[in-house]
């Protein structure tokens, strides 16, 4: 799903049950659609990448106490987690 394709779906490649080698890969869109498709994906991967490095970046202290945590203790309960990210009951 993007702005750009739309709300459709485009398959793998086909491959014959048999002899798959003798006549090749059949799929239902064309070279400009497959790179349209990758063009999307690396956007939306990027865009996807920066938003959580921000999010990580501006919650860095919650993440070291965390990691912290997680190495104190291996194992970190719900109510810890809570208390961490300062979560309240309503709001988590």
């Amino acid at each position: 799903m993007s702005e750009k394709l739309g709300y459709v779906t485009f398959e793998k490649e086909k491959q014959p049950l048999f002899l798959p080698s003798a006549f090749g890969s059949a799929r239902e869109y064309s070279e400009d659609t497959a790179k349209q498709i990758d063009e999307e994906v690396k956007k939306i991967v990027g865009e996807t990448y920066h938003k959580v490095k921000e999010i990580l970046t501006a919650k860095k202290d919650k993440l070291g106490e965390l990691a912290h945590l997680l190495l104190e203790k291996e194992v970190v309960e719900e109510v810890d987690l809570k208390k961490i990210l300062q979560l309240t009951p309503s709001s988590a």
